[in-house]
C-alpha cells in the first residue's frame, strides 16, 4: 500500500545537546509525534499534545530539550523546551506513553496532528476484527539521516504478529500491556506512531493508530539470550525482528485522567467567561 506524505507530519525529532570533540551539538535520538483532541465546549477548538515513549521523556526532564519540527518554508526549527512536567499513566507504572501539552503556531510550522477517532482501542480492534497478519508501518527517526534542511522520517513496514490476552514481560519495565509487531524496529524509532491498515475491501484502506514503538528483542551475539531493547539509540545485538508497541489506549487514558480533564475544563471555563 502505498502511505499518504501527510502521515509523516504527525512526526517531529526529540533531542539534547551533547559535546561532540570541543563543541556542542545537537543529536536527535528519539521519535514524538501529534495528536488532537476536540474541546466539548468549544466548537473548533482542540487540544494539542505530543506523545513519545517514556523511557525517551525520562531522560528529557530537568533538561532543556529539542523539538525539531518542519516550517511551513520547506525547512525545520530546533525549538527549546524545558517543561514542569511530562505526564504518564496514573495506574499502570509499566506503560511506556509520555505526553506533553504544547501550543504550536500553524501559520509558522508544518505539522498534523492525529485526531483521537484514529485510535484503534481494544474495542474498535475487535469490532473490525483487525489482528495478526494485518499490515502495518511506523514512521520516524532514522538516525543515520535525519534530514539535513527538514525532518525526513523514515517509513518501516510490517504486520501484526501477536495480540496477547496477557501482560509481556519487558526488560526494565516489567509486564506489560503491548502488541508484537514483525517489524525490523531501529534505534532512534522509540516514540514513533504505529499505524495499521484495515481493508474494508480491496478499494477502501482505512488507516488507525496501533500505538507508539517501546522497543524491540534483541539477541546478544556472545549469550544468543533474547532480551528486550529500548530504541532510543543503537545498540550492540542482532535484531529479531519483532517490535513491542504500546497501545494506542494508553495515551487516551493520560489524556482523559481526572487531573488532565480538570485542566481542560478550567481552561475551557475561562475562557468562555470572557467571551
Amino acid at each position: 500500500m502505498r502511505i499518504p506524505d501527510e502521515v509523516r507530519k504527525c512526526v517531529v525529532y526529540l533531542g539534547l545537546e551533547e559535546s561532540i570533540g570541543s563543541t556542542m551539538q545537537k543529536k536527535y535520538r528519539g521519535t514524538g509525534f501529534f495528536v488532537g483532541i476536540q474541546s466539548t465546549k468549544i466548537p473548533g477548538a482542540s487540544y494539542l499534545y505530543l506523545v513519545t515513549a517514556k523511557h525517551v521523556a525520562t531522560k528529557l526532564i530537568g533538561k532543556t530539550f529539542y523539538v525539531r519540527l518542519n516550517t511551513t518554508n520547506g525547512k525545520s526549527l530546533d525549538i527549546p523546551c524545558n517543561p514542569s512536567r511530562w505526564w504518564f499513566h496514573p495506574t499502570d507504572d509499566a506503560a511506556d506513553v509520555a505526553i506533553l501539552p504544547l501550543g504550536l503556531d500553524q501559520q509558522k510550522f508544518e505539522f498534523v496532528a492525529i485526531p483521537s477517532e484514529m485510535f484503534l482501542t481494544e474495542v474498535i480492534r475487535k469490532l473490525k476484527g483487525i489482528g495478526a497478519g494485518d499490515e502495518i508501518f511506523i514512521t520516524g527517526l532514522f538516525v543515520h539521516h535525519k534530514g539535513n534542511a527538514k525532518n525526513i522520517p523514515i517509513m518501516r513496514m510490517g504486520n501484526i504478529a501477536m495480540v496477547p490476552d496477557e501482560r509481556i514481560p519487558i526488560t526494565n519495565f516489567g509486564d506489560m500491556e503491548a502488541y508484537l509487531i514483525e517489524a525490523r524496529s531501529i534505534g532512534g524509532l522509540s516514540g514513533s506512531p504505529v499505524f495499521v491498515i484495515e481493508v474494508v475491501d480491496p478499494l477502501d484502506r482505512r488507516i488507525h493508530l496501533l500505538g507508539l514503538i517501546q522497543g524491540h528483542w534483541d539477541v546478544k551475539p556472545e549469550t544468543i539470550i533474547d532480551e528486550a531493547t529500548e530504541d532510543s539509540e543503537t545498540r550492540a545485538g542482532v535484531n529479531v525482528g519483532i517490535a513491542i508497541v504500546t497501545p494506542a489506549s494508553k495515551i487516551l487514558e493520560i489524556i482523559n485522567c481526572n487531573e488532565m480533564q480538570k485542566l481542560r475544563d478550567d481552561l475551557e471555563a475561562s475562557q468562555i467567561s470572557k467571551a
